[in-house]
Parts: C-alpha cells; structure tokens; sequence
C-alpha cells in the first residue's frame, strides 16, 4: 500500500497542519485505507484487484470521538485511497445546509490537483468534460453531497451516465448513523408492510449500484444504530476502524469520568433543574444559573484575550436550550437583554451593582484553574467593555439558511438547535449552557450535543459546561457506555457477532425505528445490574423471606446476618431458578437496567450459558438512599466486583443494606438489595442485535 503518494502529500500540505497532528492524520489514514484495501480486494502485487466486483456490497465503519477531527480523516483517506487506485469518492454529509457548506470547504481546500464537483444540481453539465477526464486523463474524481433525496438522485445519475461502475470507489457516509438508516426497519419487523425509508432506498437501489465496484464506509462518533443493524443490512460493517483523538483532544474523560459531578468543579458548575422553565418564561428573572454562566464566560473570553490573543473567530458561548425554534429565539431574547444590562452596569461601576459582584464571583472561579495566570479584575473589565457592545448573537437551527456560521471577531453567543448536534465544529468554544433534554434521551443523540468535546487544550482551564445534575448523569452514563464500546471492540479484534450498548434510566440506544425489533436482546458482558431506585421502607415480609431463604442457601437457621457474612462472602453455587426466586420479592422501581419484570430471565439466560449455575454472595452493607429510594451507583466496588468479572459463572449479590442518617427516609431503614454480575466470558451483550 502507498502511504506517502502525491494525493496525500499535496493535501496534506494544503491542510498545513503542525506536526502531531499530520502524524495522527497520516495514521489514521493509513489504517482506514488498509482496511478498505483488505475489504475491496487485493491482487497479487498487493494493490486493489481491479478486475474484481464485490459479490455482494462491502460495508466498514470508523469510530471516531465527538468532533475529533473525522472530517480531516476523511479527507487525507480520500487522497491516500486515490493513490491506491481508487478513481472515485462520494462523500455524503448531512442534509443540514451548514453542514454540507463545511464540508464542502474542508475537502475542496484539502484535496488539490482533482476533479472535485460540490454542486449537485449542476452535474447534467458536467457529464462530457468528466467522462473524457476519467477515461483518457486517468483523472480521480471526488463528489461531495447532501443526503437529501434530489441530491442523492442527481449524484446516482450522473454516475451512471460518466459509467463510474467501472472505477474502484469508496464512498465515505459522514455521520452514517443519520439519515443513511432505513428508518421504517421497525414498522417493517413488526408485521406492516411497507417499503425502505426514502434516503435508504435510493442509497441501496440508485448510489450504490452505480458504483458497483466500491466500499462503503460509514463515519460517525456514535455508531449505535450502525451496530445495532441486523445481519442482513447492508449498513453493517464488516470492519470496524477506531480513530484515535490526538494529544490535546479534550472529551468525555474530562467532562464525565467522576460519579458526582461535584468531584469535577474544575469544568462542572451545576445548575437548578427547572432553569429551562425560567428561561422560558420571560416574566420572571433570568435564571441563576444561565446568569452565571454568562458572567463566566465574559471574564474567561476577557482572560482568554488577554493570556492568549483573540482568535480569528472570537471566543464562543453555546445555550442548547431546546429543539424548538420559538423556545431558542426566546433564549436569544433574554441573553441579549442581559448583555445589556451587563454593559450598562460596567459603563456606570455603581459599587455594590450585582452585577459587578458577579463578574467578581466568575473572577475569583476562574482563578481556581488559571492560578496566578488570572489577569487582574480591573483588567478583566476593561477587556469585557472594549468587546461586549462588537458582540454577536446567533441562533443556529435548521431553519437557518446560512453557508456555515458566521462568527463575530470578538464575543460570540450561539444559541443552538438540531444543527449543533451534528458536525459542526463550533471554534473556540469556552463556555457552554446545557439545559435541553427529552422525557427519553438516546445515547447516540445526546452524545452529539457535546459540542463541548474537541482540541481545546490550550483553553480547557478557561472552559465551564453549565448543567443540571440529572444531565450531568445522563452524559456520564453516556461517556461510560461509549468507552464500555470501544473496548469491547478493541478486545475483538476479529469481528464479533454482536457489540454491547449500554443504556441507563433515560436513556435508549438510538432511535428505535431503524432497528429489526425482533433481532434485538438487551444483556452485558462485565457488567452489574443493580436497581437504582429501591422501595423503601421495605415490607418486613418481603425482607424475612429473602433472609429465610439466604439461611437455607448458606446452612443457617435462625442466625442474625452479621452472623452470616463470613459464609456469605465465600459464596455457594445455586441454580438459576433459586436465584431468580432470591430476587423476586424485592420490590424496586428501578429506571436503569434492572427491571422488576424481566430480571428473572435475564438471570436465566445468562446462567443458561454456564450450565444454569449463579454463585450466590451475601453481606451487609450501609448507604445513603436519595429521593423515591435513589442509588446512583449501587453497592459492589473494587475486588468483589472484579472477582465477580472473572468468575466463570454470573454472581448474585444479595445485601442486607442499612439507610445512613443522610438518606431521605432516615437512617436505620434496613432492605434487601441485590446486585446480578454478568462475568467477563459470557457470549452475548446488554443490547444488542442476534443476527438472523
């Protein structure tokens, strides 16, 4: 394979990238490249069999991070595969017209010396000069498109016409995991008939077919519903590349790798949960927390200016307060009329203006991450007085019909919708304001939306994400099942048949209805199930007949359970059914994986893999229980946990807990709380799709 060919050397030149991270591009291309090469077919000298026509199409995934340069993977993988032979790329981006105007820039500024066609609706004029160009030149030809349906049929046709079913193509789908889908796969597997969705359809039936020697391959940072496809999609791949962030990317593990959100006050500040309420309501006072968020990142942006010099786009602000238009144009209201009141209370230095006092509160914050770097407060305001009236307020959505954001020179506030939870990379962001959210969230979506995410080294101590605790969660669980992923994909080198999606109270994989419902199982490989929400006081009924029960298991009668932990922790083997009779007097109303009505089977399954066997644990234990009998992370830690990952059978913990004097009912409250550990070994994942 050509790693260092004259496509790739004269992009990488127009990218004009620093070291580092040309040695990340050039790697990652190189590994993408290999793979398509691999999938494609290769003759005996080692390059792309040119004479072959894949038996049936060829379908690979990279997984990338959340705005971890994808794009310019995707744009060095397009020269080096032109220098391996390929003679055709189709890159497909979102049909979102900010979207497709970035993409359109990053590669035709990235890729030199190539026929490269962006305007979909003129390709009729095309068709002469390009076929000449293909068949005597030699030429590469790249085409960049939206996925919307009159853009993918003028893309298809234009490709039958210049005969492209001849030349070796790759076709790149950036963020594969939207629109590309069939999106009437549930409709379909439930019993209703009905065709693939519009954009599947003629992706499958039109693109595709007229490219018929090519390798798709999908792109995307949550490739839930790419995995999740059944065996017979041809959206699932039969490679996966994992795209390593470089050095000074900033994501998940900065942001949400600690339980409690107070262990991050470096980057965390949380805010109410009903400030979404307030914001929208413009009788009342503008919420504390967007408040403070705002007077944040005036002193950051001013200290920014001041330490490191004024970027070409300024430094940015996001609100990402909802999905709906009117609700966003609400927000951009109440923000710009606070700027003013702030500008008015900077100009007039009335002592004791909260105001000013809150700009104090932000300086001394701040100077928690910078230290002595912290410029001086009468600095920091006259920094914040020379930019805040050259300010910029923009309110990003799909409605929004403008070729790529429009940032001021100085302070920008982006008030953001749909648009900014896809793609776009939003420069010098340092403080964001997160208060949407859904009645159910999806793992692959909200994931999206942290725009937060991206190679921001140099500001990250400049940088706050403003949130409200249960969000705070919800990303926390979302980054712990993407990482929960990718190890497992990295463990499994070769192909598996199945991949784990983790999801928690919530929460949901990704949009139900481009998944073949009757393929789809929900079970974890090295995980613990525990219930998140106990009822509690617990019936005294139902406590003394999970302890009669323990008795019997471990050869007590009537012994008290402090007595029992010794044998408990040792452990006895017990058949599933006796387990899932253990559990089935605990009453929870637990919101996260364990479900009252289904943990029984999921007992019996995974044991059915381990000649139906379960080791049984017993111990007790103390903790405080929150609101409605909340556990955030239940009870198993550390060396138990780990020897139960490693055990060769799933382990049920059974614990005689005891309420701490901080819990919501009180202290002394005792209950029986299990924990269900399904070990390293097992076969099969918490969600996942069971192939034909």
């Amino acid at each position: 394979m050509i790693t260092n060919g004259t496509h790739l050397t004269a992009t990488l030149t127009a990218l004009a990238l620093e070291a580092d991270q040309r040695r990340d591009t050039e790697r990652n291309a190189a590994d993408i490249v290999a793979d398509v090469i691999a999938a494609y077919g290769v003759a005996e000298d080692g390059s792309i069999d040119l004479g072959r026509i894949p038996n049936k199409p060829v379908t690979g995934l990279v997984y990338g991070r959340i705005q971890s340069g994808k794009t310019r993977a995707m744009i060095a993988s397009t020269a080096m595969a032109f220098d391996n032979k390929f003679r055709i790329s189709v890159v497909m981006t979102s049909n979102i017209n900010d979207l497709v105007a970035q993409t359109h820039f990053d590669f035709s500024s990235g890729l030199a010396g190539l026929k490269i066609l962006t305007k979909d609706d003129a390709l009729d004029q095309e068709i002469a000069d390009t076929k000449l160009y293909m068949e005597r030149a030699g030429g590469c030809l790249l085409i960049v498109c939206s996925k919307g349906a009159k853009s993918l049929n003028n893309v298809s046709a234009f490709l039958r016409s210049i005969g492209a079913a001849q030349y070796p193509t790759i076709i790149f789908d950036d963020e594969g995991d939207q629109a590309s889908l069939d999106t009437h796969a549930r409709r379909r597997s439930s019993g209703i008939s009905v065709g693939p969705s519009p954009i599947n359809a003629i992706i499958q039936n039109e693109l595709r077919p007229a490219v018929r020697r090519h390798v798709y391959v999908s792109v995307t940072g949550t490739p839930q519903a790419v995995l999740l496809q059944s065996a017979e999609s041809s959206h699932r791949p039969s490679f996966i590349k994992m795209l390593p962030a470089g050095a000074s990317y900033v994501g998940g593990n900065e942001f949400f790798n600690e339980n409690e959100p107070e262990s991050n006050q470096r980057l965390i500040t949380l805010v109410d949960r009903n400030e979404r309420q307030k914001l929208l309501n413009p009788r009342v006072e503008i919420p504390p927390g967007l408040r403070d968020s705002i007077l944040f990142f005036l002193v950051s942006a001013a200290a920014a200016i001041q330490n490191i010099g004024l970027q070409a786009h300024g430094y940015s602000y996001l609100c990402h307060p909802s999905l709906k238009n009117d609700e966003q144009e609400t927000a951009r209201a109440r923000i710009s009329k606070f700027l003013t009141k702030i500008l008015g209370a900077l100009l007039e230095e009335r002592h004791g203006d909260e105001i000013l006092n809150g700009l104090e509160n932000a300086h001394r914050q701040l100077s928690i991450t910078l230290g002595n770097r912290t410029p001086d407060f009468d600095t920091i305001k006259q920094i914040i007085k020379r930019y805040l009236p050259l300010k910029k307020l923009l309110v990003i959505n799909a409605a929004v019909k403008r070729q790529g954001i429009a940032y001021g020179k100085g302070l920008n506030f982006l008030i953001g919708g749909n648009t900014l939870g896809r793609g776009i990379a939003i420069r010098d962001l340092l403080v964001t304001y997160y208060i949407r959210e859904a009645k159910v969230s999806q793992i692959d979506t909200m994931h999206q939306h942290a725009r937060m995410y991206g190679y921001r080294s140099v500001t990250i101590e400049y940088t706050r994400l403003f949130i409200p605790r249960h969000l705070y969660y919800r990303f926390r669980d979302i980054y712990r099942s993407d990482e929960d992923l990718r190890a497992f994909i990295d463990q499994h080198k070769a192909m598996p048949a199945t991949f784990p999606i983790e999801y928690t109270y919530g929460l949901r994989a990704t949009r139900p209805g481009v998944l073949d419902v009757r393929k789809i199982d929900t079970l974890i490989p090295g995980k613990q199930i525990f219930p998140n929400h106990i009822v509690i006081p617990q019936d005294d009924h139902e406590y003394q007949k999970v302890l009669r029960l323990l008795r019997q298991h471990f050869g007590y009668t009537t012994e008290p359970v402090d007595a029992m932990e010794d044998r408990g922790k040792q452990g006895v083997t017990i058949n599933y059914s006796l387990a899932a009779a253990l559990v089935k007097p605990i009453k929870t109303h637990s919101r996260n994986i364990w479900r009252d009505h289904t943990i029984s089977e999921v007992i019996r399954r995974v044991a059915s893999k381990f000649h139906g066997n379960v080791m049984l644990r017993f111990r007790t234990a103390e903790r405080t229980v929150g609101d409605e009998g909340f556990i955030s992370t239940g009870t198993l830690f550390g060396g138990e946990f780990q020897a139960a990952q490693q055990l060769n059978m799933p382990t049920l913990w059974v614990m005689s807990v005891t309420t701490l004097a901080g819990s919501s009912v009180g202290g002394g409250h005792r209950f029986m709380y299990p924990t269900f550990v399904i070990p390293d070994s097992y076969p099969n994942l918490f969600m996942y799709n069971r192939g034909k």
